[in-house]
């Protein structure tokens, strides 16, 4: 994650210094819009999975990674794509920045089954099977609703001011922008028929295994991404846009760790209907391998996540918003130097 936030920071400052000044500058600073889109889960549920080394949290040994998913956009999986919607509003300083502010509804999806794709065995021979295999016999799922809101500062390297005369002009301008936000969600997962919360039954042990502290359904997100806007006649402008965010949190989808070494704890800490749901829910490939000849994928200890890589999400959305003449003094003046 810090290799992709300093990256993009360079990426930005690099935008900054090689600005060219075309002199465009919006006729009315201020902006309102909606968006609407779709929006990706990167995690340890969903995504195309891969192989590589990972420790095993309880015994401290490397192991090859199993098939969880991978926070970045190459792991995307198109079956957990889900619908955003929100509203924003931006503020040009100029024609090479502005500010915004964001607020977003998303949906976040993920499900091992999808991994298959309907054609692995759970019972079946383990020989050269790929890493989906080990997500689809995890079995895990779950879905969250979130509301995001966040700040972001928008570079402009250049305007590209199409048409002639005043009346008829419009203007391309591709951007980039970074900033700061803030999201709420809650895991869920279907079971026997009915959406259950996982948070409260701390499917791994949090707050019962020392090492795993319980999460926080609020968590903060690093907004960045770019896109490419077309203004036209001071009126309106589309957008098409692509913002990816960073989390601190490896919990959206409540997987992290490894499977717990002692499912009492559950007995021990909960009354016996929340344990038995949280045992139940904890290690689900039992419902597509009952007799368990498989079962040792999913034994105590074993990886169930991989707490080296936080969770991240993705939207892609078409942006429309309206100049909006603030002291309605505008009478459709244009600043900076029109397109004759």
């Amino acid at each position: 994650m810090q290799k992709t936030f300093i990256l993009w920071c360079l990426v930005m400052l690099g935008a900054t210094a090689g600005f060219s000044q075309n002199g465009y500058q919006p006729a009315y600073p201020l902006e309102i819009g909606i968006q609407i889109g779709t929006t990706q889960f990167l995690g340890d549920l969903g995504g195309v999975g891969g192989f590589q080394n990972t420790t095993n949290q309880s015994t401290g040994v490397q192991t090859p990674q199993t098939g969880v998913g991978q926070p970045f956009i190459v792991d995307t999986d198109f079956s957990s794509v889900r619908p955003t919607f929100g509203l924003f509003a931006r503020y040009n300083i100029g024609g090479h920045f502005a500010a915004r502010v964001d607020l977003n509804y998303l949906q976040l999806h993920g499900n091992d089954k999808e991994a298959g794709l309907g054609g692995f065995s759970a019972v079946g021979s383990r020989d050269g099977v790929s890493a989906a295999w080990y997500r689809y016999y995890r079995n895990l799922s779950f879905r969250s609703h979130v509301f995001d809101a966040s700040i972001a500062a928008e570079i402009i390297p250049y305007n590209f001011e199409l048409s002639g005369g005043y009346k008829n002009y419009s203007v391309i301008s591709p951007y980039g922008f970074i900033g700061i936000g803030i999201f709420a969600f809650n895991p869920e997962t279907l079971y026997q028929g009915r959406w259950i919360e996982l948070k409260p039954l701390k499917t791994e042990g949090q707050g019962l295994v020392d090492g795993r502290p319980e999460y926080d359904l609020v968590q903060l997100n690093i907004p960045m991404g770019f896109g490419v806007k077309w203004a036209y006649n001071d009126t309106w402008a589309l957008a098409l846009e692509i913002n990816h965010r960073m989390t601190f949190t490896d919990y959206i989808d409540d997987v992290s760790f490894d499977y717990v070494d002692d499912e009492s704890i559950f007995d021990l800490n909960m009354d016996p209907g929340t344990a038995a749901l949280a045992k139940a829910l904890a290690r689900r490939s039992g419902e597509i391998d009952p007799t368990g000849v498989n079962s040792d994928v999913t034994a105590a200890g074993v990886q169930r996540g991989d707490p080296g890589d936080n969770d991240a999400y993705y939207t892609v959305t078409v942006r429309f918003s309206f100049f909006i003449d603030t002291d309605n003094l505008g009478g459709g003046r244009r600043y900076g130097c029109p397109v004759w």
